[in-house]
This record gives structure tokens, C-alpha cells and sequence, in this order.
């Protein structure tokens, strides 16, 4: 738990920093970085388990795996509602409208387009979006890792 906290406030802190610097990532751009997080914690947590005991069996590996990658994805949705809502409030606004006047551009009327966008780019939306994508990831991890932890690195615990 504790290596999940630390990793979740360094990933915070990278994102704020490059907020604060202007070179705020956009989309998907950070998604490497939250996949490089949670594939050192769950890796990190298991090696843990077995240097405490080396019969650890893989459902507990899996279970622990998984729980601090929920954690992680959970701190991170929260994170970005807060981020999109107090830090940068402008971003929605600003999106939502590049995205009306490409449509416009395109030939559709801005009545039509315009409240279908505002409904989908909300930072709830993007929190929860990315919520359940870091918390896929993350059970993937956990399995995958899981089975490395228990067919193979276990010999070297």
C-alpha cells in the first residue's frame, strides 16, 4: 500500500509540474506513464509478498496485485476530477469548443453538435474513463505479473 501511495503522489507531482510548466499533457499522452506506475507496483507489491514468504500462493498475488492497482486507478480518477475541476477548469471549455468549430467547419449546425459534446467532454466523464481503463490495465497487470511472480521468479525469492 504504502509503495502505491508514493508512486500516485510522484505521478501527481509529474502531472502538476507539467501543468504548472505550460507543457500540460493532453489525451493520452500520459497513459505510458500511468502504465509504467502501475506495472512497478504491482510488480514491486508481489516481489514483496514473496521475499515475506515464498509460498505466497497466486490467488494472494493476484488479490494483492490487483487491490494496489485499484488503488492507484482509484487515486488517479479522483486526482483528475480535482485536477480538471479546481486546477485547469478551462480545459473543457477550451476543448469543447475547438471540437464545435471543427464540426462547424465540417458543415454540421453548432445546435446539434454542440450539447453532444458538452455532455461527453465533462471531467467527470475523462475521470471516470480513465478510472476504468487504469483499473483494466491493472488486473491485466496483476495477472500477467502474478504468473510471473509464481511460475518463475519465485525460485530467485
Amino acid at each position: 500500500m504504502k509503495l502505491t501511495l508514493i508512486t500516485a503522489a510522484a505521478v501527481i507531482a509529474l502531472r502538476l509540474g507539467l501543468t504548472l510548466a505550460g507543457r500540460a499533457p493532453e489525451g493520452t499522452d500520459f497513459m505510458l506513464v500511468h502504465f509504467l506506475a502501475l506495472v512497478t507496483i504491482v510488480f514491486f507489491t508481489g516481489r514483496a509478498m514473496l521475499a515475506e514468504e515464498v509460498r505466497t500462493p497466486f490467488p494472494d498475488l493476484l488479490r494483492d496485485g490487483f487491490r494496489n492497482a485499484a488503488l492507484y486507478a482509484l487515486l488517479m480518477g479522483l486526482y483528475l476530477w480535482i485536477h480538471y475541476t479546481r486546477i485547469e477548469p478551462g480545459f473543457f471549455p477550451d476543448r469543447i469548443g475547438s471540437l464545435v468549430a471543427k464540426g462547424v467547419a465540417e458543415g454540421q449546425p453548432e445546435t446539434v453538435i454542440r450539447p453532444r459534446i458538452e455532455r461527453f467532454f465533462t471531467p467527470f466523464n475523462y475521470a471516470t474513463i480513465t478510472f476504468f481503463a487504469l483499473l483494466f490495465a491493472g488486473a491485466m497487470n496483476a495477472f500477467v505479473i502474478g504468473l510471473l511472480h509464481h511460475k518463475v521468479l519465485r525460485r530467485f525469492s
